[in-house]
Order: C-alpha cells, then sequence, then structure tokens
C-alpha cells in the first residue's frame, strides 16, 4: 500500500528544518510523535553546538580554550565526528577555522550581516588541538575557537534521524533536511528510493538532476551561497591552507555518504579543492561519491554516484 508523507518544519540552527516520516493514514498520532522526538533532538544540538548562541556549550568551551570544560555529549561526540574529518581531508576541513572566518568578517548568522569592508585575515595556526575525554569534557587549544556549522548540521540531521526512529521502533521511512544537509533512511510513500532534486546553484529554480538514495545523506558546499559583504564579493569557504576564503574549487559541489556529518565535512574540503584533488580524494574513499558544479563546464560526476541528470527524466517524461 502506498503511505502518506507526515511532516513538520521549522527554524533552528540558523536554517530552515524540514523532518518527514512514512506512515498510513491511521499512523498520524504515531507520526506525530516522531516528528517532535526528531525536533527536540535539533533544537538539543542547537544549544549544544551553535557558536551564535553565548550559552552554548561550544561558545562556552571557545571562551575557556587552554581549560577542560564539561559539555553535553553531543558537543563531545560532534567534536571527535570533526576531528576525524580533519585527518580524513588532509587539513581542508579544519573545525578549529573560526579566527580566520571572524576576520573575514562572517561574525553572525547571515540573517544578520551587514555591509562592511573586507577584514585582515588572521594570524591563526590550522590544524589548533582538539581534546576529547570519555566524560564529555574537552578542551580546544589555547588561543584557538572552534566553528561547528556544518558538520554540526549534519550531526544534527543523523542525530534527528535516530530520535525519529528509536521513537517510532515501526517507522517505515524518515527525512531530515536541515537546510539543505539530507540524511534518508527506509522507504518513502511511494517505495523505492528517496528522490532529491540537485539545484542548479547559478539558478536555484532550474533542476540539474536526482539523486536516488537509500540510507544515506547528501550535503552541498560552494562559492554560489552564503555570499556577504560590499557587492556580495565575501563568501564562507575558508581555505586552512592560507586563512583566506577560498579561491579554487567547483561553483558547488555535492557530496553522498553513509553519513550527514561525513558528507557535509567532505564537502566542505572539496569545495576548496582542485579537479584532480577532488578525483584522487574520492577515489580514496569508496564510501563517498560527488557532483560538481563548475563555472563553465558540464557536470563532473565522481565515485559511484546514484544521479540522473535532468535530460534523462525529461525525456523519460514524455
Amino acid at each position: 500500500m502506498i503511505g502518506l508523507l507526515h511532516s513538520v518544519s521549522f527554524k533552528a540552527m540558523g536554517t530552515t528544518c524540514g523532518l518527514s516520516v512514512t506512515g498510513l493514514p491511521g499512523d498520524a498520532i504515531r507520526a506525530r510523535g516522531a516528528l517532535g522526538a526528531g525536533q527536540v533532538e535539533v533544537q538539543a544540538c542547537e544549544r549544544a553546538l551553535s557558536r551564535f548562541d553565548p550559552a552554548s556549550d561550544l561558545s562556552r568551551m571557545n571562551r575557556h580554550a587552554g581549560e577542560w570544560v564539561g559539555v553535553d555529549a553531543r558537543l563531545a561526540d560532534a567534536l571527535r565526528v570533526a576531528v576525524l574529518a580533519r585527518t580524513a581531508t588532509g587539513g581542508r576541513f579544519d573545525p578549529t577555522i573560526l579566527p580566520a572566518l571572524l576576520a573575514a568578517g562572517y561574525d553572525r548568522t547571515f540573517e544578520e550581516l551587514e555591509k562592511r569592508p573586507p577584514r585582515p585575515h588572521a594570524d591563526w595556526r590550522a590544524g589548533a588541538e582538539i581534546e576529547i575525554a570519555p566524560d564529555a569534557f574537552v578542551r580546544v587549544e589555547q588561543g584557538a575557537m572552534v566553528d561547528l556549522g556544518g558538520i554540526g548540521k549534519g550531526f544534527a540531521a543523523s542525530r534527528a534521524l535516530l530520535a525519529m526512529r528509536e521513537a517510532w521502533g515501526a517507522l517505515p521511512g524518515a527525512l531530515v533536511d536541515l537546510g539543505g544537509d539530507i540524511a534518508v533512511w527506509g522507504k518513502p510513500p511511494e517505495r523505492g528510493p528517496w528522490r532529491i532534486a540537485v539545484a542548479d546553484p547559478g539558478c536555484p529554480d532550474v533542476t540539474l538532476g536526482v539523486l536516488d538514495l537509500e540510507d544515506a545523506a547528501v550535503a552541498t558546499s560552494g562559492r554560489s551561497a552564503r555570499r556577504f559583504g560590499p557587492g556580495r564579493a565575501l563568501h564562507h569557504l575558508i581555505d586552512p591552507r592560507t586563512g583566506a576564503p577560498a579561491v579554487a574549487g567547483p561553483l558547488s559541489v555535492t557530496v553522498v555518504a553513509r553519513d550527514a556529518a561525513w558528507a557535509e565535512a567532505h564537502a566542505t574540503a572539496l569545495a576548496i579543492s582542485e579537479l584532480d584533488e577532488t578525483r584522487a580524494h574520492v577515489a580514496g574513499h569508496p564510501g563517498l561519491s560527488a557532483l560538481l558544479v563548475s563555472d563553465d563546464g558540464p557536470l563532473e560526476q565522481i565515485g559511484p554516484l546514484p544521479f540522473e541528470p535532468a535530460r534523462v527524466f525529461a525525456e523519460a517524461a514524455r
């Protein structure tokens, strides 16, 4: 039997969040319970991981850099993932990028950013030490600060998916979308895979194609979005190798992985990488695949990407 999609939308983590679960008309109460559990988890992650909330555990850790600080287990777990991702990306993703990001002008949410001239780049060192003790005590190196913006959304997406599954043991399927960081599990109402549209970064109303996902996650990063400053000349992608906004990289890159935090971290790394670097990186990580959109040129599909270009399904619909 074809089911229904029960959904909820709310604001959190500086973006619009959407949660959906598959069910039948008689599953409305169970669906609401699962969706509520997912929303509570996203909000708990925001309280732990947001650098824009001075009361968050992340902000408290940054203020006490050089000291051991007791934090919510969510922050400790997210930091573990971030440190692993820094190693896996060869430092092209670095959670201690915050001083350089602030120096570039990104010192508040994008909704609050005002026009301003570019600032000098911070005098900072990549790869600052992050220590995590088993009892959820953490320490960031003195003089360093951590930002978990993108990977934090991916982490929260995976946590919300798990919370919904735990709240409804017979959950047929679920989708979490935190501002484009997407995690799916189980089956959608029409069965088959979850079909996720990929937008053209130069024209968001145009669809480049569709990803067919099963128990997977997807994240997109690039220079086309989250621009600010005079003439929108600045962007949020800092190259840890220089401490400055990245110059190299595609217009956008979409990464598919098993976990949303992992997809987000690798998307960030590949968004500041040359094409040859990206090909080598994906080849070295069998669980990854990527779709690159360049400023001028064809789409580049790397790895076993479950992607149908727009022309394929447009012709099939005739």
